[in-house]
């Protein structure tokens, strides 16, 4: 799988969340129809700094693969 953009991170917490992104769109199974690019938007939960300050956050992108 190719995500464009390749990285997605929390703005507050500069937390790296891409593997969440990744689990989020595993979850959604493969796409009904093949196209180029799949434009998604998941919801993955920031564990914020020290595990304190969780929230979600929106992210958007395309996948291709």
């Amino acid at each position: 799988m190719t995500l464009n953009p390749d990285r997605y991170e929390c703005p507050d917490h500069h937390t790296d969340l891409t593997g969440l992104v990744e689990e989020a769109l595993d979850e959604l199974g493969p796409p009904v129809a093949y196209r180029r690019d799949r434009p998604f938007q998941v919801i993955v939960t920031c564990p914020g700094n020290g595990g304190t300050g969780a929230h979600p956050l929106t992210c958007t992108g395309t996948q291709t693969g």
